[in-house]
Order: structure tokens, then sequence, then C-alpha cells
């Protein structure tokens, strides 16, 4: 069946399985809000997804997905973030920019590429943004925004949802807000929703909005 699914639902059963994961309620308005179409499309895709054993609904009217939808979702988001790695470590694309190239690419790629490129990056447990490969889902980790003051942690993700705001992601990576980097937080001020953390030598001062978008490891004590 998954040989025969459009882009579209396709794109439908990826975010799904996302929202899903970050144990987001997947209803019809907020996969319009976040496919940028409307309503009446959204309840016409899912009817159809639903007649082809893809998806159901559960009694608050959420959509849940099917072994069948699972993994058909599960091999686009793996397909989706080994795309993230060829374009980044073989083309040299912007880290920030990577996400919206591999839309175009994750439709287009076979089983038998996507093992391969499984292989070449030695079986990456995660995509460039720290979000984990399907099958290898990690352990929910605190928010930066969540952070007391004075704690040092160090960035493990970067929320699916954000990939998606260009802005956003090339700020973290200008200011070398990427996994993998050790940051403290230096003062919180809720007052104006903003903290200010210490990154080496340098403070950035972050609104608690971008912060919590940014999943941390603390360190231990």
């Amino acid at each position: 069946m998954a040989e025969t699914l459009t882009p579209t639902v396709e794109d439908y059963l990826g975010l799904i399985y996302l929202m899903e994961r970050e144990g987001q309620p997947a209803i019809g308005a907020r996969l319009a809000e976040r496919l940028g179409v409307s309503r009446p499309t959204v309840s016409s895709t899912l009817r159809r997804m639903a007649r082809a054993g893809l998806i159901c609904w559960n009694e608050r009217k959420e959509v849940t997905l099917t072994p069948a939808g699972r993994e058909a979702a599960q091999s686009l988001v793996r397909r989706h973030m080994l795309a993230e790695w060829l374009l980044r470590e073989i083309l040299g694309i912007p880290w920030h920019h990577v996400h919206e190239e591999a839309g175009r690419l994750e439709h287009h790629i076979s089983p038998e590429a996507a093992d391969r490129l499984q292989a070449l990056f030695e079986q990456p447990e995660a995509c460039p943004h720290g979000n984990p490969m399907p099958g290898t889902e990690a352990t929910p980790l605190p928010a930066l925004d969540e952070i007391g003051e004075g704690e040092t942690v160090t960035i493990a993700r970067i929320v699916e949802e954000a990939e998606e705001e260009h802005d956003l992601m090339a700020f973290l990576e200008e200011n070398g807000l990427l996994p993998g980097t050790r940051v403290r937080i230096v003062l919180r001020q809720p007052y104006n929703g903003t903290l200010v953390v210490e990154q080496g030598d340098r403070q950035l001062v972050l609104g608690l909005c971008l912060a919590h978008h940014i999943r941390v490891r603390p360190e231990q004590a």
C-alpha cells in the first residue's frame, strides 16, 4: 500500500505521526494550520485515508494511525531524515535549510536508496536537528524555558514543529544553538518573556517561545 500513496497522503501521515510523538492531539483544525490548507480540504483527505485503512478517529475526534498508517508514516519520516543528512553532509546545505529541501526529496527516495543512505551515515539515531529516527524514540526531555537560573544544559534537539520556521532555524544556526551545544541559564525574565543564556564567552537573549522549542539534557550534579 505504501508504494501507491500520494505525496499529499504521505505528508498527512508523517505529520500525524510526529504530532502523536510529541503528545499533541491530531485534530482537523490543527492539521489544517500545520499543513497550510483549509479545513474542508483536510476533512476530505482524512476521509479518503480512513477508507484506505490508514487512520481512524477516537471518541474525542482525534486522528490516530492504524498499523498500516503508522508503518507508512515511519517510512516517510525515516526517508525525510536521511534526506536531511544527505543534504547536510554531502551537499553542504545549511543546517537551517535542510528540512525544507528534504521535504521535496522524501517522496522520491526508494527503500533501497534509504537503506544505502542509512548505512552511509552509519545508522544515525537522529536527524541533524536531533530528533530521533523512527524506532529510536528518546525519553522526553525538558524544554530550555523550564530550566532554572544557574543551570548548565546541553541542547539535545529542536522540536519538529520549529523546523518549519525558517527564520527561527536560521537564528539558531547563526548563534550556534545546535544539538550538542552547552549553554548556561544566566537570567530568567518571565515578566517580559525572555531568558538570558551564556554560550561560550557570550550571552544571548532568547524569547521564552523560542526556548520552548529547544529540548535539553541537564548536567548531572
